[in-house]
């Protein structure tokens, strides 16, 4: 998967993402995860599922011993490229690595966004 070619940071534990997505329509609910790394090994840190297709709020955590390397969260019936809006909530967070899936095309894209 094309997180592993994610160029990784360390980030703080206790921080909390909000991402929010254009209206678009449908009915597939927005997902996120933490992308947490140790000595190479990059695995699912905290998970959460939104409400609606157009947001979720992400407790940013990973398990002990690995560390916050990005934040993964997906564009229901979208585009696989950040939103003006996670791009800010990336930067708010110390993030420079962000991945993004559309679950429709199972399309994803991970970029630096700053």
């Amino acid at each position: 998967m094309n997180l592993l070619l994610v160029m990784l940071i360390i980030l703080g534990i206790s921080k909390q993402a909000r991402f929010r997505q254009d209206k678009t329509g449908g009915d597939t609910v927005e997902t996120a995860f933490t992308i947490c790394q140790r000595e190479g090994e990059i695995i699912r840190g905290s998970q959460a599922t939104g409400n609606t297709p157009w947001s979720v709020n992400l407790p940013i955590s990973c398990p002990t011993g690995y560390k916050v390397a990005g934040l993964h969260h997906t564009h229901p019936f979208g585009e696989p490229e950040p939103s003006k809006a996670d791009i800010s909530e990336a930067k708010r967070l110390g993030l420079r690595q962000l991945c993004i899936t559309v679950p429709q095309t199972c399309v994803t894209k991970c970029q630096q966004v700053w």
